[in-house]
């Protein structure tokens, strides 16, 4: 019995033998056909057939999902949002002392500004914590649109009566008309007022200061070139602080 079945595997060896013969698309000779006889043959030529259905399969599955994965549409929507985002137009600009520098925040009054704000305010920076200036350029105080849009402008102005020198008397009973206003210069010949705040003060006359602030904000369609600037009524009574006097602008895509 072990030697039948010994001789079976050894038969069965020498038919798979074939399978080499018929990969290489060559006729079976003769001599071989008569050695190993029909059934032999039709065994390894099925075999063959098999492998071949089987890897046909596999490449036409393949080759459906690469195609599948070449027509699907890249979703770069969060990339292309990102990038927009970076590149949007942004300014924080916060008020720099100079008082200690020798020369004043402001220059003398602009005439072709309205007679209860026209004194610019200059020393605006961008060096102080959280303040910036992105793709936005500041000179003189004023600040430069790069592209068309609409833009989000804000500013605030801290507002504070000084401590009154010897002798001035009643003189710090007096009130005070606070105004600031913030203008866009274009390319007509006066700058154009977009905001305006304004607030009447009298402070009791045994305070030694008070304090006071004036915030105002609006949407503005505005032109590349656009400049914008703050001009105030007191500039005496402004407080140069980081965190209470600033100005700003950031462009929306609306």
């Amino acid at each position: 019995m072990q030697l039948v079945r010994s001789q079976g595997v050894t038969e069965e060896l020498k038919c798979l033998g074939l399978l080499n013969v018929l990969d290489k698309d060559q006729d079976i000779p003769d001599q071989l056909a008569q050695v190993f006889g029909e059934p032999c043959i039709k065994l390894a030529e099925g075999i063959k057939a098999y492998i071949s259905k089987v890897t046909e399969d596999i490449i036409s599955k393949q080759t459906f999902i690469e195609a599948r994965t070449m027509a699907r549409p890249v979703n770069n929507s969060g990339s292309k949002f990102m990038t927009s985002v970076a590149q949007r137009p942004s300014a924080h600009l916060t008020l720099r002392d100079t008082s200690s520098q020798g020369f004043s925040l402001y220059s003398i009054p602009t005439p072709d500004l309205h007679q209860s704000c026209r004194h610019v305010v200059r020393s605006w920076a961008n060096q102080s914590f959280g303040a910036h200036l992105h793709n936005m350029t500041l000179s003189n105080g004023k600040l430069r649109v790069p592209q068309d849009g609409r833009y989000y402008l804000y500013s605030q102005v801290y507002f504070r009566y000084p401590s009154p020198a010897a002798g001035d008397g009643d003189q710090r009973s007096v009130s005070h008309q606070l105004v600031q206003c913030v203008y866009k210069k274009t390319s007509y010949p006066s700058p154009i007022q977009l905001l305006k705040g304004v607030g009447t003060k009298c402070w009791a006359p045994d305070a030694e200061y008070a304090l006071h602030s004036i915030y105002q904000g609006g949407l503005f369609e505005l032109r590349a070139g656009d400049e914008l600037f703050v001009s105030v009524s007191s500039p005496t009574m402004v407080n140069a602080d980081d965190s209470s006097s600033y100005f700003g602008a950031f462009r929306l895509d609306l």
